[in-house]
């Protein structure tokens, strides 16, 4: 049955193959939040399917795996404190992608769902750990993204190095308080590429 089952998954991705390039990427995320001090850095990895669209043009639909956060620090009658938060995100960005010779552009929007998250707080070297409250933070968020990379040919498969900047366009905080953003995401991933 097994066996079976596997040549049903591998024949299937043949098939959707044979109408557009299929993708896995891995790489880390540099996060920022509203009026954040420091980035928070992450690793990241994700699916993906480029479809073609019009000449030169292509459609990229894809399923990430993306840690967003920040980290602040601030220092009071001589106690620092140091606040890192983690939101860890399903995202599906949905780009356009010009390609040029081995060059390409991306382009477009993202929508994300917080599957969960983490605060941690460290105090004078003592670190306590909490869950995001998503009672007064939206579980759902959405922005913009683009990109650029290269292509190129990995034996029978291809191959690609991209650079990503997002940055969210939803108030995320649900208190009625300070505006909560992730302003800023830079990612870079690298991944190998399955079709035509």
């Amino acid at each position: 049955m097994k066996k079976i089952t596997l040549l049903l998954v591998f024949t299937t991705a043949i098939g959707i193959s044979s109408f557009a390039q299929l993708g896995v990427k891995a790489g880390m995320n540099f996060a920022k939040m509203t009026d954040a001090d420091k980035s928070l850095n992450n690793p990241q990895a994700g699916v993906f399917m480029d479809k073609d669209f019009i000449p030169l043009i292509k459609i990229r639909i894809g399923l990430d795996y993306s840690p967003k956060g920040a980290v602040s620090e601030y220092t009071l009658l001589g106690v620092t404190t140091k606040n890192e938060i983690q939101i860890n995100y399903l995202e599906l960005p949905v780009l356009a992608k010009v390609k040029l010779g081995p060059l390409y552009g991306l382009g477009g929007v993202y929508g994300a769902y917080a599957m969960n998250g983490i605060n941690t707080v460290i105090v004078s070297g003592t670190e306590t750990e909490s869950d995001i409250d998503f009672d007064n933070v939206k579980r759902w968020d959405a922005g913009m993204k683009f990109g650029l990379g290269v292509q190129f040919k990995l034996g029978p498969l291809g191959a690609f190095a991209q650079t990503a900047y997002s940055f969210g366009i939803v108030d995320l905080n649900k208190s009625g308080g300070d505006e909560l953003k992730n302003t800023g995401v830079l990612s870079f991933s690298v991944g190998v590429l399955l079709g035509n």
